[in-house]
C-alpha cells in the first residue's frame, strides 16, 4: 500500500463543481467519487484532497463525493481522507460533518 495520493480537485477534475449525481449534470460528486476516490481508497493509506484551486462548488457535490464514499465503504475510510486548504479551510469541518453523518446512514 502506497502512503499518500494527492488530488487537487480544481486541477485534476474541475474548477467549478457540479451537482450530486451524474444524471443531474457534469462534474458531479458521484463522478468524482467513482473516478478518483473509490479506485484509490484501498491502494493508499491516505488520500489528501486539495481544495484551494476551486472556483465554485455545490454542497451536494461534497456530500455525495465524501458522504457517499462513507455510505458505500463504511467508517473505515474516515481516517484515510485528509483535506488541504488555506483559502477554503472553512469547507473542511463542513465536509467532515457530512462524512460523519453518512457513517450513521444506511447505504442507498
Amino acid at each position: 500500500m502506497t502512503s499518500a495520493l494527492h488530488i487537487d480537485i480544481g486541477k485534476e477534475f474541475s474548477k467549478i463543481l457540479g451537482p450530486r449525481f451524474r444524471r443531474d449534470g457534469e462534474f458531479s460528486g458521484e463522478e468524482f467519487r467513482e473516478k478518483f476516490l473509490e479506485p484509490n481508497i484501498s491502494a493508499y493509506q491516505t488520500i489528501v484532497i486539495h481544495l484551494d484551486s476551486l472556483s465554485g462548488y455545490t454542497p451536494s457535490f461534497f456530500e455525495e463525493a465524501f458522504g457517499g464514499l462513507v455510505r458505500k465503504h463504511g467508517e473505515s475510510v474516515l481516517p484515510k481522507i485528509e483535506f488541504d486548504a488555506i483559502d477554503r479551510r472553512y469547507l473542511v469541518p463542513i465536509i467532515r460533518a457530512w462524512m460523519g453523518e453518512a457513517a450513521h446512514v444506511p447505504p442507498r
